[in-house]
């Protein structure tokens, strides 16, 4: 399967509701031809087009942490698709000639977001006044506002409403904070059971959204508020193949050896590898590079190369199984928000303190408090590496701090551009209007 060919997508979206529905005969009609949209609006129905939407989401995660990943400086593409290959290197423009692998990515984050648009209104429609006191409504006022976010820290531009016209990436994040709040507000007014589900999964997502429109007490405030152990993952499967991700399929030797880690950190890599069969080693810790850093496993057999047979192949261990869930936002990522924000405010202290909670978690020593400023940002950036590591916020991190220059190079693109088959199919669009993405 090509990168270009992934309608599995469309199949996935049709199995996230089948499947929510299970056995239950809620799909037996007499007449399946007949049944067309009003009978979406069954409120035996209804939950699983709320579903569906968050379904649609979640099969979007695996494709953007596969694109962003090829931008930045973890993965390079190791595959013999050219398109690969143009974000691997950093080559792709604003209004690029070719839909790349990049359109259909920002296509189906695109589709989850009017997914969720269509299904609150007609959760509003079937519900009534009962709407805003139903998860339902608060599950896809969530999928609404996360996709702003995940459209804005990976593609520079893209329509902040269907059919508009381009905005800038920074624009999404305070229509993300906007939209989670509406959210988050929904999810306080719900039965305690579905209040405890949901206020954590936006709350968590807002203080990303507003870590990256700058708001950096609020960020800090919902980051706080965040329980250890927290986590909310993009859900996969083994079992067929339109509930399988990409990561799984192309980062690991077990499949097609398509991405792997990047060149530049092969030599960083701590362990002992042969030609007899596969073994796991670790990137160094960033602070003491004589140990292990085990967050950031890898996969090796010695003499493998990519199925480029160009460059030495080292699978990203975390997705070895097409089934591994993908975290979309958790407690780690909460302490290094909190850690950011403690940061820009000069309080390296503080800084320390909630960078070690993971570095401790781990194993690893602490570090200490930084000196000055560089040092902070430094440690700031390896342990956001460290702990996210091939989770999708890396490529955004090294543009967001102008370091792709510094980590892979100059003339490369510093964010995925926007898709062209929006550009074509939207009104609002033409070829040539493009500002972006920043050149490093």
């Amino acid at each position: 399967m090509t990168p270009m060919n992934r309608f599995r997508q469309f199949g996935r979206v049709a199995a996230a509701v089948l499947l929510a529905a299970g056995c239950s005969g809620v799909f037996d009609v007499e007449d399946p031809q007949a049944f067309g949209n009003e009978d979406l609006n069954d409120p035996v129905i209804i939950k699983n087009v709320a579903d569906g939407a968050e379904g649609s989401l979640q099969q979007s995660v695996d494709d953007v942490i596969v694109m962003t990943s090829l931008l930045g400086d973890e993965v390079e593409s190791t595959s013999t698709w050219i398109d690969w290959e143009d974000i691997s290197e950093g080559r792709v423009r604003g209004d690029w000639a070719t839909t790349g692998s990049f359109s259909g990515t920002q296509d189906n984050v695109l589709r989850a977001r009017y997914a969720a648009q269509s299904a609150a209104e007609r959760i509003k429609t079937v519900l009534g006044n009962a709407a805003n006191t139903s998860p339902l409504l608060t599950q896809v006022s969530w999928v609404d506002g996360f996709a702003d976010l995940f459209l804005g820290m990976s593609f520079c531009e893209g329509p902040l409403t269907q059919g508009g016209p381009r905005s800038p990436n920074t624009a999404f994040f305070p229509q993300a904070v906007t939209k989670l709040t509406a959210a988050l507000a929904l999810a306080n007014g719900l039965p305690a059971a579905d209040k405890a589900k949901w206020v954590p999964v936006i709350q968590a997502s807002r203080a990303r959204a507003n870590l990256f429109a700058g708001n950096y007490d609020a960020a800090l405030a919902d980051a706080l508020a965040i329980p250890a152990g927290f986590h909310k993952d993009a859900i996969y499967a083994e079992a067929a193949g339109v509930q399988q991700s990409w990561t799984g399929n192309q980062f690991h030797q077990n499949r097609n050896r398509s991405g792997g880690l990047r060149r530049k950190y092969h030599n960083r890599v701590l362990g002992t590898f042969n030609n007899a069969g596969y073994t796991t080693g670790y990137l160094a810790d960033w602070y003491d590079p004589t140990k292990p850093d085990p967050r950031m496993a890898v996969t090796r057999k010695e003499g493998e190369l990519g199925v480029n047979n160009r460059f030495a192949y080292y699978g990203i261990t975390k997705y070895s199984d097409r089934g591994a869930d993908q975290p979309m936002v958790s407690s780690k990522e909460m302490n290094l928000i909190a850690a950011e924000v403690y940061m820009r405010k000069g309080d390296f202290a503080n800084m320390a303190a909630k960078l070690n909670v993971e570095r401790t978690a781990v194993g690893l020593a602490p570090i200490p408090v930084p000196a000055n400023a560089a040092d902070a940002q430094k440690a700031l950036l390896n342990e956001r590496m460290a702990v996210l590591f091939v989770e999708g916020q890396r490529a955004y991190d090294l543009h967001r701090f102008n370091l792709v220059g510094a980590e892979l190079g100059s003339n490369r693109a510093t964010m995925l551009p926007l898709s062209r088959n929006e550009i074509l199919a939207n009104p609002s669009m033409k070829e040539g209007e493009a500002t972006c993405p920043k050149i490093s």
